[in-house]
């Protein structure tokens, strides 16, 4: 059995055989010295697991709250059949709830981490983000499949749903992409190292007070302009906590609050914002509905969040 593979190789006292989330392997564990943990896969391979590893331990010493591998006898992380697993602190505290406080919270956080003078060898082992190499008719295809699946599971707005993905389709291949990657390429983006996974579901607030980044396995080197925006398309994906909707406009206030607490985006980012905020609609967006399956549909927290966001546009969530 894999919890046991999992716990002799890394010279745990316990691992659990039944995962904490229905989304990923996340097995509760005891470390030899009594530490409670979370044994994860962190990536598909060593360089990466490495980066990760390195990434998230030079946050912790700059005292950002995030997870990082735990001191053990074994190696940490390390490959266990076929991926690398890790072995994280568990982290005891509450979920993102939603409201201004929490938003605000989480704001602040994804700001320290975008800001955090992470050591250039580190930045340079991590993943370098690149734009999608999709063609039109990849794009047109997910088109062919939105149109498909929203009337099944929205058929009291279909029209104007369907509409709307086609008009976001137009934004994003003719105006959003080709404006991102020119501007990229005249001069490169601010980029920072990032967990290109920020949501609600990868944060817990801390029963000592510190909100902490639990999940940061999936991080890299990218425009910290995207991460912002795919944190407004995703943040409230698949939480339980969270309100059934995209942000209130008072919960994106206070997240840009306490972001711009920490990272002053620049004019030319300013100017760009509609455009990345269409580039994660249709990049995260439009794959979130499509990945969500009937039970998901069914679950009326996660059907409202995703009906809200398959009309949301960009001018409903302007940089304060």
């Amino acid at each position: 059995m894999m919890h046991e593979q999992l716990q002799q190789a890394f010279g745990l006292a316990a691992v659990d055989s039944e995962s904490l989330t229905p989304w990923a392997t996340v097995l509760r564990a005891r470390a030899a010295d009594g530490a409670e943990a979370v044994v994860k896969v962190t990536a598909t391979k060593p360089e990466r697991a490495a980066a990760m590893a390195a990434w998230t331990t030079a946050l912790a010493e700059l005292g950002v709250p995030v997870v990082a591998p735990l001191a053990l006898a074994a190696d940490n992380p390390q490959r266990i059949g076929d991926d690398w697993w890790v072995v994280y602190p568990f982290i005891e505290g509450r979920p993102y709830e939603g409201g201004a406080d929490d938003a605000r919270a989480a704001g602040d956080l994804l700001g320290r981490i975008h800001a955090a003078p992470v050591p250039d060898a580190v930045l340079r082992a991590m993943r370098q983000y690149e734009f999608t190499d999709a063609d039109f008719d990849d794009s047109h295809d997910d088109l062919v499949t939105l149109q498909e699946e929203l009337p099944k599971h929205l058929s009291d707005d279909a029209a104007p749903l369907l509409a709307g993905v086609q008009q976001l389709l137009d934004r994003w291949w003719n105006t959003a992409l080709p404006a991102l990657k020119a501007a990229d390429s005249d001069e490169p983006l601010p980029r920072a190292a990032l967990s290109s996974d920020y949501r609600s579901t990868n944060i817990v607030f801390a029963d000592d007070g510190r909100l902490v980044l639990v999940d940061p396995d999936n991080g890299g080197v990218e425009p910290r302009l995207f991460e912002l925006a795919m944190a407004l398309v995703l943040f409230h994906r698949e939480a339980a906590t969270a309100p059934g909707r995209m942000f209130s406009d008072a919960e994106w206030r206070a997240f840009c609050e306490g972001y711009s607490a920490h990272v002053t985006l620049t004019d030319r980012e300013r100017e760009l914002w509609p455009h990345a905020v269409d580039h994660m609609l249709w990049e995260e967006g439009t794959w979130a509905i499509e990945d969500t399956d009937a039970d998901g549909w069914a679950n009326p927290r996660e059907r409202g969040y995703l009906a809200d966001l398959a009309v949301v546009t960009p001018e409903r969530y302007p940089l304060p």
